[in-house]
């Protein structure tokens, strides 16, 4: 009977035992997890406030010019320079929204959605980068056709700080060929504000030829656009010629109310579309239509035999698969179609 009870003391401590050991633990990740969100708190009312002073008195980026955009915080470097050790801090915030809902300012419902230019953060201070290494690097693996490597770069911080010590202006870095007067001249790679960059030809230090343009947007970018980019004939720094532009969405962004242009083919002229063009659009749950249309130097005809809807807007697409659907435009929203935020002009920076 002794033996009996010692035994159920033995156990009764036991459990005890691990109970006790149980609740430190418990006690122990609890205190650490709260010790890390009030740091993550921390790092992300600190990051408000650096925005907040980098936007001054502007609460509207959609009214903020590129001209009227910072570039303090850019620094240039040399080859072989390293990422900054800021990056971890940036990493640890949520997407900060740095677009308003540009559908409000547009004409919304069977209408395509109006895009914004991207917007590149002051977050690059201390950030070194090498204007001549990277765009070598960059025009290797573009001219190879591995989009995946180039995309991977740009979205690097070095990249970034590159492009954003751009801001304010339509001058460009440039690496590849050139001629007696080093004007960019024959087959080379760009780089402007907003995160643009151009491949292909050029002629007397403009694009002029076959060549793709792409405007990346942050991957810290909570826009509903991640890439636009023209593909095509250009003359005179514009897509001029056949040619193809294309957009890329967040489909966690897309509304139902608008929209969306995907691929649209045809005729360009002075980056504005002009002749019969092939229209692609695409919804948030990646369903595509095809549509067909006339526009004039980016203004939609109207369709042919097709009535106005019931608020007078304007029969612009006819569906391939059925000739009776149409996206209706106004007037205003009819007018000015073509490639958007494209920035031209300007002269190589050295």
């Amino acid at each position: 009977m002794e033996r009996q009870e010692k035994i159920k003391i033995a156990i009764t401590a036991g459990i005890a035992a691990v109970i006790l050991l149980i609740l430190v633990l418990v006690l122990a990740l609890s205190g650490r997890k709260n010790n890390d969100e009030d740091k993550l708190a921390e790092n992300i009312a600190g990051y408000a406030e650096s925005g907040a002073e980098d936007q001054g008195k502007e609460t509207d980026p959609l009214v903020k010019s590129s001209a009227e955009a910072s570039t303090e915080g850019s620094t240039e470097g040399t080859a072989g320079s390293s990422e900054s050790n800021d990056s971890s801090v940036a990493a640890t915030l949520e997407p900060v929204s740095e677009y308003l809902d540009v559908a409000k300012n547009s004409v919304s419902g069977n209408s395509f959605y109006a895009t914004n230019h991207a917007v590149l953060r002051n977050i690059y201070n201390g950030v070194q980068y090498d204007v001549y290494e990277q765009l070598k690097e960059l025009s290797g693996y573009w001219s190879e056709g591995n989009m995946e490597a180039v995309r991977d770069l740009v979205h690097l911080e070095r990249f970034e700080a590159m492009t954003y010590s751009l801001e304010g202006g339509n001058s460009f870095y440039y690496y590849g060929e050139m001629d007696s007067e080093s004007l960019p001249n024959g087959t080379g790679l760009a780089v402007y504000a907003n995160d643009q960059y151009y491949y292909g030809q050029w002629v007397n230090g403009k694009r002029s030829g076959d060549g793709t343009w792409f405007s990346f947007y942050p991957s810290y970018s909570s826009y509903v656009v991640t890439e636009h980019m023209y593909t095509g004939q250009w003359a005179d720094d514009k897509p001029n010629g056949k040619g193809q532009e294309h957009y890329d969405y967040n489909p966690e962004h897309m509304n139902t109310a608008d929209i969306y242009l995907q691929n649209i083919i045809g005729v360009f002229t002075d980056g504005m579309y002009n002749g019969s063009m092939y229209v692609i659009t695409v919804d948030n749950a990646g369903n595509t239509t095809e549509w067909d249309g006339i526009c004039s130097r980016g203004k939609w005809e109207a369709v042919r035999n097709a009535s106005l809807d019931k608020k007078g807007k304007i029969p612009v697409l006819s569906a391939r698969l059925n000739k009776d659907n149409h996206i209706y435009m106004t007037e205003e929203g009819a007018t000015g179609n073509g490639v958007s935020n494209l920035i031209f002009g300007g002269s190589k920076r050295d």
